[in-house]
């Protein structure tokens, strides 16, 4: 099979200008497509999807190993690489230290009906999140723990943001996260009998006397204005996160650490006894 490769020697060179333009949301939205940056998140795509489109690199920065598996992965799907010289490679990347690869992936958009739900649902929901890296590390935490899916309500970031694709180290491309809107999003827990459970500093009732052994969908908010006040009236259950010190909140991907593991807990715990 044809290695297509191609060496990018000019800062004006077409390609180039893409991938700035494609540091923009607009931009990603009008061609469907964004990138991928750094070594850990490339192998991510590449090991689990078929996503990948075209590869820019610096062979300078990059060991025998990897270049070997990017010309295998681009050889066997007929993608392109482009070899980029040092100032080149500097100009397009997004990071400020990268270590060598960028890859153009498809964008994708998933539905509720998508979500392949468990025999005991256990979903994360992000109400209002605006930061890309809280968004990222979200992501993170619902497939380490195990959930079904993470759903985004009154979403105010892109989810194809670089540093999203960052911070949940390309996870964003292999787990279930869903944009809806609020009414979608509880006509869908109704109709799957699945508790709504809202995070929120100031409620009484522990998340530990909470019972996560039966379907549930765990709702965290903003750091900044937390739940939004229609969602709280929509839920089955307010629940807090018992703190001690100086503090009266934390960081939103923590706090859905503490609840998700929790959840799982309690459900492992319910099976041995």
């Amino acid at each position: 099979m044809k290695l297509w490769i191609t060496k990018i020697t000019s800062l004006q060179n077409e390609k180039v200008k893409f991938l700035i333009k494609l540091r923009k949301r607009s931009q990603r939205s009008k061609c469907n497509q964004t990138f991928v940056e750094g070594k850990r998140e490339v192998l991510r795509v590449m090991n689990n999807t078929n996503l990948i489109q075209e590869f820019y690199i610096n062979k300078e920065l990059l060991s025998e190993t990897l270049l070997a598996k990017i010309y295998a992965y681009a050889q066997f799907n007929k993608k392109s690489i482009y070899e980029c010289r040092n100032d080149v490679f500097k100009k397009i990347t997004y990071r400020e230290n990268s270590d060598g690869v960028i890859a153009i992936v498809n964008n994708f958009k998933k539905k509720l009906d998508d979500i392949l739900l468990s025999d005991n649902p256990l979903i994360l929901v992000a109400d209002g999140i605006e930061k890309p890296g809280n968004l990222g590390a979200l992501t993170r935490v619902a497939d380490a723990a195990g959930a079904d899916a993470l759903i985004l309500i009154n979403s105010k970031t892109d989810i194809f943001n670089p540093n999203v694709i960052r911070s949940s180290i390309a996870t964003i491309f292999l787990f279930p996260v869903i944009e809806c809107n609020i009414e979608c999003f509880f006509n869908y827990t109704e109709k799957n009998k699945i508790q709504t459970v809202g995070l929120i500093p100031m409620a009484s009732e522990s998340y530990m006397k909470n019972d996560f052994t039966v379907p549930t969908a765990i709702i965290v908010g903003s750091e900044d204005t937390g739940i939004s006040d229609y969602c709280k009236k929509r839920l089955s259950k307010e629940i807090s996160i018992e703190m001690s010190g100086h503090n009266d909140s934390l960081n939103v991907s923590t706090a859905a650490t503490i609840a998700l593991f929790e959840s799982q807990r309690q459900r492992q715990k319910y099976l041995t006894d």
